[in-house]
C-alpha cells in the first residue's frame, strides 16, 4: 500500500511535467520542425514535449488506477511496511539539485562533455551506483551526447574556457 503523502507527491510530480511540457510545445511552437533528413530548430523540443506530456499523463493514470486497487484513502498515515516504498526523501532531493545546480555552473568552465561526466558520476553516485556500473553509465552518457549532437547533428557543444 502506498501512503496518501507518497500518492500526492507523485501525482503533483506528473502535474508539474504535465505543464512543463505543455511550456516546451507552446515555446517550440514557432519554432521550424524541418524534416528527418533536415531536422530544424522546433523539431527536438517538440519531440520533447510531447514525450512529457504523454508521460506525465501515464504516471497520472497508473498512480490513479494503483491508488484504486488497494489502498484506504482515509488511513493518510499507514505506510505497509512490506511494500518497497520509501519516505519522501528532501535531504536527496536537495542533494540532487544542488548537483544540478553545480552542474549548470561547469559546463561555462570545464565544456559540456566534461560537466556531463561529472555530472553524471556525481548523480549515480547519490542514487547509489558504485563501481564499473557507474562508469560505464557516465562514459556512455557523455559517448552518446557527443555522438547525437556533435558528430550527428554537427551541432557544437560548449567546450568551456580551459579547451
Amino acid at each position: 500500500m502506498m501512503s496518501h503523502t507518497i500518492f500526492r507527491a507523485r501525482i503533483i510530480t506528473a502535474l508539474l511535467l504535465f505543464v512543463a511540457g505543455l511550456v516546451v510545445l507552446w515555446e517550440a511552437s514557432d519554432l521550424p520542425l524541418g524534416t528527418l533528413n533536415r531536422i530544424r530548430a522546433g523539431f527536438f523540443p517538440t519531440v520533447f514535449g510531447v514525450l512529457m506530456v504523454i508521460l506525465s499523463v501515464l504516471m497520472i493514470v497508473r498512480e490513479s488506477w494503483s491508488r484504486k486497487k488497494g489502498v484506504d484513502p482515509k488511513n493518510d498515515a499507514a505506510v505497509d511496511t512490506d511494500s518497497d516504498e520509501g519516505p519522501v526523501n528532501l535531504k536527496g532531493a536537495a542533494i540532487i539539485s544542488g548537483i544540478f545546480v553545480l552542474y549548470v555552473l561547469m559546463i561555462d568552465l570545464l565544456g559540456f562533455l566534461a560537466a556531463s561526466f561529472v555530472g553524471t558520476v556525481a548523480l549515480g553516485y547519490v542514487l547509489g551506483l558504485k563501481n564499473w556500473r557507474l562508469i560505464v553509465l557516465s562514459v556512455g552518457t557523455v559517448l552518446t551526447i557527443w555522438l547525437i549532437f556533435d558528430i550527428w547533428l554537427d551541432l557544437s557543444l560548449p567546450r568551456g574556457m580551459w579547451l
